[in-house]
């Protein structure tokens, strides 16, 4: 939202947060809100939204993070080296979760686990559903229920 300057006709000003009126007598004849209160509403509302946009960032690129190791354990694929994940669009920034057990590197998202070395991940597996990986309020999605799983090369891979 804009700063509503001042009206040209009438050379009046109007409030940010609320919209109403600025009358000036003491003070700054530039000011954009009416109130302290309104100047606090106006800004807690935009780190809000700030706020909600950061992390719909982050959801989305979790999802497609997951969505990608989907693919590759709908192919089969348990192992992949680096480069070819990041050439899938994987963000490696963004997980759920991590730990280190001894010297293994060990991530999540979400529901799928991985470990990973300096250049690839493997042991890749879902803790969702031991069948297709889908599932509803009553039960497993059958084979024949599931989406057909999306193919897309990977090179070097065994």
């Amino acid at each position: 939202m804009g700063y509503l300057d001042k009206d040209s006709t009438e050379g009046i000003s109007y409030c940010l947060a609320c919209g109403d009126i600025i009358e000036y007598g003491q003070g700054r004849r530039d000011r954009k809100f009416c109130s302290p209160g309104c100047k606090n509403r106006y800004h807690n509302k935009r780190k809000a939204q700030s706020w909600e946009r950061y992390q719909q960032k982050i959801q989305k690129t979790l999802d497609n993070n997951h969505k990608i190791l989907s693919k590759l354990l709908q192919i089969g694929l348990t192992s992949i080296d680096l480069v070819s994940l990041g050439r899938l669009g994987y963000n490696f920034n963004y997980v759920t979760s991590y730990h280190k057990a001894g010297r293994r590197s060990l991530y999540s998202c979400y529901d799928i686990t991985y470990e990973a070395t300096p250049s690839r991940i493997c042991h890749l597996e879902s803790h969702w559903d031991s069948g297709t990986g889908m599932e509803t309020e009553e039960g497993a999605v059958s084979e024949s229920e599931a989406p057909k799983p999306l193919s897309f090369a990977v090179s070097g891979d065994p």
